[in-house]
């Protein structure tokens, strides 16, 4: 992090969606989707990508969507996360795994703004969601992308291993060869500080 930027974590709600807008920009944050992959699988390309925007408009005005990193009250991050139930998409396209019954939220997405990264910015949002969880007393999930396993994918939207295991989250399962499941309980989830919240 140069000078004396400091990241700082919120909730999304609808006080900030301009934010989330600015931060996502004309694109969308990637190809238009608009942060609705894991909930609607590929058919987010197949409509009005204004249609995918008030989804999340809606989504973030519900008070349960995702998180915003500030960096000097900059917007420079996102992560989707909500309950894993409101997932469908992830939940059918990964049908063969067992989940389990545990009503966890899932931290499953990033967007990182291009002038920020390499700055922490997505361990800091994975600090907050684990020191929510504990707070909450839930299980957090993440599904990153073992970017070690040969042949694994370069899309690592879901985040990357190395910073949920530093975060203290352990691995549960795998998704696929390439892809973990990790877990953050209430019980595991040392309080993360320095990670400030607006």
């Amino acid at each position: 992090m140069s000078g004396s930027a400091r990241i700082e974590v919120t909730t999304a709600v609808a006080g900030n969606w301009r934010d989330v807008e600015r931060l996502f920009g004309r694109s969308g944050a990637s190809n238009g989707c608009w942060c609705q992959y894991w909930i609607l699988g590929a058919e987010y390309t197949r409509r009005d990508r204004s249609q995918n925007k008030r989804d999340l408009a809606r989504q973030i005005g519900s008070g349960a969507a995702g998180l915003v990193a500030y960096r000097d009250g900059e917007p420079v991050g996102w992560a989707r996360f909500a309950p894993r139930s409101e997932l469908d998409w992830l939940l059918k396209r990964f049908s063969g795994y067992d989940f389990g019954q545990e009503a966890a939220w899932s931290l499953s997405c990033f967007f990182i703004a291009r002038t920020a990264r390499g700055e922490g910015v997505m361990a800091q949002l994975i600090n907050y969601a684990a020191d929510w969880g504990r707070d909450h007393e839930t299980v957090i999930e993440g599904y990153p992308v073992d970017t070690s396993v040969d042949g694994a994918t370069r899309n690592v939207f879901p985040g990357v291993l190395p910073a949920f295991l530093d975060a203290g989250f352990i691995e549960r399962g795998r998704l696929s060869m390439d892809r973990a499941v990790v877990a953050s309980t209430p019980d595991r989830a040392p309080r993360k500080h320095g990670v400030a919240s607006r």
